[in-house]
């Protein structure tokens, strides 16, 4: 199963993590990672680091960061570079749902079909 870690500004992974628990009505497998606006840097690069390394399968990891080029995804792109571990960025429940819901792909399919369905849950009406 891959790892799942979320790499979001503050709260934000913790608030889409928890409607999902209710939406599926379980507690889910993952690490959350949030990033504040005062964090140190280095610090913070370390928390992502060791997120993947303990989340990890023998696959890899699928990270998910809430803002492309914003802190959080530059650390967890930063941290992944050395890993097995895709990055997908423009957190959203859809796309959270579909993770949970795939994990038992590997890394590199579980990231094209979790962006995949983060883009399926934006709709206008």
């Amino acid at each position: 199963m891959t790892g799942l870690i979320l790499v979001t500004h503050d709260g934000l992974g913790e608030a889409v993590r928890r409607e999902a628990e209710h939406i599926l009505g379980r507690p889910l497998t993952l690490t959350s990672v949030a990033i504040s606006y005062r964090a140190n840097i280095g610090q913070a690069l370390d928390q992502v680091r060791t997120a993947i390394a303990l989340g990890a399968d023998s696959d890899g990891a699928l990270v998910i960061t809430d803002l492309p080029g914003a802190t959080p995804h530059n650390l967890a792109v930063e941290a992944a570079s050395d890993t097995r571990t895709r990055v997908v960025s423009g957190l959203n429940l859809p796309m959270l749902l579909k993770a949970v819901n795939h994990a038992a792909r590997a890394p590199d399919a579980l990231a094209e079909l979790v962006s995949t369905g983060g883009h399926q849950g934006i709709t206008v009406s």
